[in-house]
C-alpha cells in the first residue's frame, strides 16, 4: 500500500460540497480495490458484481472502515486537490479507470469539467494515459491488455485479469453517478 492518487476538481466543482459527494463515490472505488487485492469474491460479487447497484453513501463494505485522512488543498489555479495516500496497486489502477469513464460520459453530454484522478507513480501514470487514449482497446479486452502490460512492467495485477467483469461493471456504475454529480454541480 504505497501508491497515491490525486483528485483534482476545478471550475464550478472547486467547492467542498462537490468534493464531498464525489469523494464518497471515490471511497467506494477504494473499497473495491481493497476487496480486489484481498481476493475475497463473496463481497466483491455482492457489492460490486453485475447484479449489484451503487450503494448508498453511508454503508461500509470493508473491515478497515476509516482510512488515513487525506489532505485537501487549493491549487494556484483555484482548483481543489485531494491527495489519497496508502492505496494498493489496485486502487492506483481503478482510480484512472474511473476518470476515463467519467470523462467519456461527460464528453457525450458536452459537459466541461476539470475532473482528474492521477496516480503519483510515473510509470503507472504513463500506462494509464495510454489506456485512456484507447491504445489497449475497450471493455474487457482493454482491461486484459492493460493487465498484460502492467504484468510485463512487474506490477502485481493478477486481480485485474480475474475480475474484469466486476471492475468494468463497478467502474461504469460509479462513473455514471460521479458524472451525474458533476453535471449537477457544474451548472
Amino acid at each position: 500500500m504505497d501508491q497515491q492518487v490525486s483528485l483534482h476538481l476545478g471550475g464550478d466543482l472547486a467547492n467542498l460540497h462537490s468534493l464531498g459527494w464525489i469523494a464518497t463515490d471515490i471511497h467506494r472505488m477504494i473499497e473495491l480495490s481493497d476487496l480486489l487485492e484481498a481476493g475475497d469474491q463473496e463481497p466483491l460479487q455482492r457489492y460490486f458484481g453485475p447484479q449489484a447497484r451503487p450503494s448508498n453513501r453511508y454503508k461500509s463494505f470493508t473491515a478497515n472502515g476509516h482510512r488515513t485522512l487525506s489532505d485537501v488543498s487549493v491549487q494556484d489555479d483555484g482548483s481543489l486537490a485531494l491527495q489519497i495516500p496508502n492505496l494498493s496497486v489496485a486502487g492506483a489502477i481503478v482510480m484512472p479507470l474511473v476518470q476515463t469513464a467519467v470523462t467519456q460520459l461527460l464528453q457525450k453530454t458536452d459537459t466541461l469539467a476539470d475532473f482528474r484522478l492521477t496516480p503519483a507513480d510515473s510509470g503507472l501514470k504513463r500506462v494509464m494515459q495510454a489506456f485512456e487514449r484507447g491504445d489497449f482497446g475497450s471493455g474487457s479486452e482493454g482491461l486484459n491488455t492493460l493487465a498484460f502490460v502492467l504484468a510485463e512492467l512487474n506490477y502485481d495485477v493478477d486481480f485485474l485479469a480475474k475480475n474484469t467483469d466486476i471492475i468494468e461493471h463497478a467502474v461504469g456504475r460509479y462513473a455514471t453517478r460521479i458524472a451525474r454529480t458533476i453535471r449537477k454541480h457544474s451548472m
